[in-house]
């Protein structure tokens, strides 16, 4: 299971590698703001890594979306209400999508699911956070820095010209600077007609 975990994590981060990549149009230079529709997130969207987990996340067009997650490592299961979503964009014009309560223990196994507790105790080197200390620093691998996301998860929409059926896939803000520690996302259902919301 650690070889299939660590070569999906390898394969991933070669992707988001393609940041300092020649190719102006691939990995976290694309889609730039002008290239990419807020609508082109509409859908359930899944990660998987094989025998650990499954993940899904279901976007709507009116700002909610929900989270499903089986961790088979641990028998865990959840599904959220529906919650709000938003995108922002860096200097650069790389979108990012905003999960309200996005539960984040699916990304990394050292917080518990039921507290949100890392369990490891927090240090300050100097004036600099340590990030492993805190549940709520994660690394924006495309800008190359931890960021402080409290209450929320944080995924970079990655571009790439064989991601169909929209050219994009969803990579989780990670625990580590070499690498993601969840599944990227990708679109596996664009139709959300079947999906009855909660009122």
């Amino acid at each position: 299971m650690k070889q299939k975990y660590t070569l999906l994590a390898l394969l991933v981060f070669l992707l988001l590698t393609a940041c300092n990549a020649e190719e102006p149009k691939r990995g976290c230079n694309w889609p730039a703001k002008e290239k990419f529709s807020e609508s082109d997130l509409i859908g359930t969207w899944g990660g998987t890594i094989e025998d650990a987990w499954d993940s899904q996340i279901i976007i709507q067009s009116d700002g909610r979306y929900k989270q499903i997650i089986n961790i088979k490592r641990t028998g865990f299961q959840y599904e959220s209400g529906w919650r709000p979503w938003h995108v922002t964009y860096s200097e650069k014009g790389l979108p990012y999508l905003h999960l309200e309560g996005l539960l984040m223990c699916a990304y990394w196994e050292q917080i518990d699911c039921s507290t949100g507790q890392t369990g490891i105790e927090p240090f300050i080197p100097g004036d600099t956070k340590d990030p492993f200390g805190d549940a709520t620093y994660w690394q924006d691998v495309c800008q190359n820095k931890w960021v402080n996301t409290p209450g929320e998860g944080v995924f970079t929409v990655i571009g790439g010209y064989k991601l169909p059926p929209r050219g994009i896939m969803l990579a989780p803000f990670t625990k580590s600077p070499d690498g993601v520690t969840g599944p990227a996302y990708e679109l596996h259902e664009p139709n959300l007609s079947t999906v009855t919301p909660d009122p």
